[in-house]
C-alpha cells in the first residue's frame, strides 16, 4: 500500500501595513510565494460506496492565479480546484492534485477507497421478465436483497400499481385471466432497486415438448445406437400431459407412455416424433450406425485424462481464487475444461457444486468392461470423522457412462447410468431437476428452483469464500437446468457437539465412503478411491445394459442439500483411473 504523504501548511503571518505578506521584494525583483495545499481529510483518506459521487475540496494557499491538475492513475480526469466524481468499481485508487502559480506549484497525494454499494440489489428466481401461471393457483415468488441490514431497509410489492405486501416473499394468485404487472422495489438509506416482470394467468397451462441435447455444450439432439441396441427416448415435458401418440418415421407405434424405446437391426436415420395431448409435437432423429460395437472400440493406454466438459452447479468453490484453486480467467469453457484438466493431473480437486453439477472425462483409450473386479475408479476426497468409521464427509457422485457410438470423439451419443445402493429407493427421483439463476450482483446466494415445486438458494459464504460470485463464469446464461437422479441427502447436524455430517451410502457413487471404497478410510480428506463396474449400466426404466467398453464418463452431484456453515453438498473429483491397463 503506498503511504500518504501528509502535509503541514504554516502560515506565517506579519502585519506589514495591515496586509498578509505573499511576495517579498529584493533589490526590487519580487518573489511570489510557492502555493500551499491542505486536504480536507485529515488522514488523506476518503471513503465512498460504489455507484455514488464523492467531492474532494481542497483549500489553497497562495493560489491567486493558479491553474488545477487532478490526475488518476497518470491521466488527468479533471482541471478544477474541487473534484467531484462518481465512482462505480470497488477498489483502491490514489489521486494526486497538483496547483500552479507563478510562484511554483505543489502536489498532494490522497486515496479513495471505494466501499461495496450499500444500495439494496434485487434478484428474482426468474428465467426472464414473464411468467405464466394457472387460475386460481398461488404462484410464490422470494426476492434475494443485499445490504438489508443499511437503515432504513424496506421492501413494497405493487400488481399493476396497487400495494399487496411487504417483505421478501410474496405470493401472487388471480381468480382473473388476463396479464399482470408485478413491481418489487426496495429501499434504505443509500438508495433503491426496482425489478419488474409480467404475469399471465390462464386456464390451463401450455403443454411443452422437447428433446434435450445430452450435454449443456452439445447443442444437437440426435441419438445414436448399434443395430440391435434399443434406445431409451425421455423428452422433457411441461405441463400436465395427459396422452402421448409415438411415430417413426410417420408410422404410429404401439406406445402411449412418456417413454418410448427404440430399436432397429437395419442402420439408418430414423425421425421419432412425439405428439403430447393432441397438440404439442416434438421430434428427434435416432441414426443406427453402419458399424459393430467391436469396431469402434478405441486403443490406446495413456493415463491422462481429458476434460471434455466441466459444468458444475453453483457452489463455494466455483470462482474461488483463495482455497478454489482458480485464477479467475476461467470466462469460457475452454478455460475452464483446461484448469480442471491441469487440477486433475496434479491430483488436485475439482468440485462440481451443488445437485446435478457434472464433469465429463475420457482417456485415449477405451476402458474394457472385465468379468470379475473394477473396471475404473474416480477418486473423491471423502473421509471419515478422525478415529471412527462413521459421519465425516461423504458427497455423492453418480456416474454415468457412455460409448463412442458414432465414431466422432465427442460424448453426444447415450448415456448409462451406473447402479448404486440407492438406485431401487423409493426415495431416489430419477427425474430431478433444478434450475440456478445468476445473482444481479456480488456477494449474493444464487436461488434455485426444482420441477417438484421446490426452491432454495447456494448460501454466500463470505468469510470463507469471497470471490464476487459462485455461479460459473464460462455459463453464458442468466440461468440453466441441470437434469440427473437425485438421492435423498444424508446430511445431518449431530444435537450434542453441533457438528455436520455427511454420512456415506452403501456403494457406486464416488466421493463417498461405501463398501467399494479401494483404499483405507482416512479423516484428513485425501484422495480415495472408489471402483466400478462398467457391468453395472442400466437403462433409464432400469434394465441392464451389456457394453463391452466405454469411452466418456460422466460423475455428477446427486443430492441437492447443505450443511448449515459448511455450504452446499458437492461432489469433489480428483481423478479417474483405468483399472484395466
Amino acid at each position: 500500500m503506498k503511504k500518504i504523504k501528509r502535509v503541514a501548511v504554516f502560515v506565517m503571518l506579519a502585519l506589514v501595513a495591515g496586509m498578509t505578506i505573499a511576495s517579498c521584494n529584493k533589490d526590487d525583483n519580487i518573489i511570489l510565494d510557492k502555493p500551499t495545499i491542505m486536504l480536507d481529510s485529515e488522514s488523506g483518506v476518503y471513503e465512498v460506496r460504489a455507484g455514488n459521487s464523492l467531492t474532494i475540496s481542497p483549500r489553497y494557499g497562495n493560489a491567486e492565479g493558479a491553474t488545477y491538475s487532478w490526475q488518476l492513475d497518470g491521466e488527468t480526469i479533471a482541471e478544477t480546484p474541487a473534484l467531484t466524481r462518481v465512482w462505480d468499481i470497488e477498489g483502491t485508487f490514489y489521486l494526486t492534485v497538483t496547483v500552479t502559480t507563478d510562484g511554483g506549484s505543489a502536489s498532494e497525494e490522497m486515496r479513495v477507497e471505494v466501499l461495496p454499494s450499500g444500495k439494496p440489489v434485487i434478484s428474482l428466481p426468474l428465467a426472464g421478465d414473464r411468467v405464466t401461471v394457472k387460475r386460481n393457483t398461488p404462484f410464490m415468488i422470494t426476492a434475494e436483497i443485499t445490504n438489508s441490514e443499511v437503515e432504513g431497509f424496506s421492501v413494497e410489492w405493487k400488481v399493476d400499481g396497487r400495494s399487496v405486501a411487504t417483505g421478501l416473499t410474496y405470493t401472487f394468485e388471480s381468480r382473473e385471466k388476463g396479464e399482470f404487472s408485478v413491481e418489487v422495489e426496495a429501499k434504505n438509506a443509500d438508495g433503491s432497486d426496482v425489478r419488474r416482470f409480467t404475469i399471465t394467468v390462464v386456464d390451463e397451462l401450455p403443454v411443452t415438448v422437447e428433446f434435450p441435447s445430452l450435454t449443456f455444450f452439445t447443442k444437437s439432439t440426435e441419438r445414436y445406437t448399434f443395430p440391435g441396441r434399443p434406445v431409451s427416448l425421455v423428452p422433457v415435458i411441461g405441463g400436465e400431459a395427459t396422452t402421448f401418440l409415438w411415430t417413426v418415421n410417420g408410422v404410429l407405434q404401439d406406445c402411449d407412455t412418456p417413454m418410448f424405446t427404440f430399436s432397429s437391426d437395419t442402420p439408418g436415420r430414423y425421425n421419432v416424433a412425439l405428439t403430447v395431448n393432441g397438440g404439442s409435437t416434438a421430434s428427434v432423429t435416432v441414426e443406427v450406425v453402419d458399424a459393430t460395437e467391436a469396431s469402434r472400440q478405441r486403443p490406446g493406454s495413456s493415463p491422462t485424462v481429458r476434460v471434455l466438459e466441466y459444468v458444475p452447479a453453483p457452489g463455494q468453490f466455483i470462482g474461488d481464487t483463495s482455497t478454489g484453486g482458480m485464477t479467475g480467467m476461467e470466462m469460457t469453457h475452454e478455460a475452464a475444461c483446461k484448469w480442471a484438466e491441469g487440477r486433475l493431473k496434479n491430483g488436485a480437486y475439482v468440485s462440481l457444486g451443488g445437485f446435478g453439477g457434472y464433469i465429463i472425462l475420457s482417456l485415449d483409450h477405451s476402458i474394457v468392461c472385465g468379468e470379475t473386479g473394477y473396471d475404473f475408479s474416480v477418486t473423491g476426497n471423502a473421509f471419515f470423522r478422525e478415529g471412527t468409521d462413521t459421519g465425516g464427509s461423504s458427497e455423492p457422485g453418480i456416474i454415468y457412462v457412455m460409448q463412442d457410438v458414432n465414431g466422432n470423439g465427442l460424448p453426444d451419443d447415450e448415456w448409462f447410468e451406473l447402479r448404486g445402493s440407492d438406485t431401487d429407493s423409493p426415495d431416489t427421483r430419477r427425474d430431478y431437476a433444478v434450475t440456478y439463476y445468476r445473482p444481479a450482483g456480488p456477494g449474493m446466494n444464487v436461488q434455485w428452483t426444482d420441477n417438484y415445486g421446490a426452491s432454495g438458494s447456494i448460501d454466500y459464504l463470505s468469510e470463507y469464500h469471497p470471490q464476487p460470485c459462485y455461479y460459473p463464469s464460462w455459463i453464458p446464461v442468466t440461468s440453466y437446468t441441470l437434469r440427473g437422479t437425485c438421492l435423498k441427502a444424508r446430511t445431518v447436524r449431530d444435537p450434542l457437539t453441533g457438528l455436520w455430517d455427511n454420512n456415506p451410502f452403501g456403494w457406486g457413487y464416488a466421493d463417498n465412503m461405501g463398501c467399494d471404497l479401494i483404499s483405507s478410510s482416512s479423516s484428513d480428506g485425501g484422495g480415495r478411491p472408489v471402483g466400478f463396474r462398467i457391468s453395472n449400466a442400466v437403462y433409464p426404466d432400469g434394465k441392464p445394459v451389456r457394453l463391452l467398453y466405454i469411452d466418456f464418463i460422466k460423475i455428477q452431484t446427486a443430492v441437492n442439500a447443505k450443511a448449515g456453515w459448511i455450504g452446499e453438498v458437492s461432489t469433489e473429483v480428483l481423478g479417474l483411473t483405468d483399472l484395466r491397463k
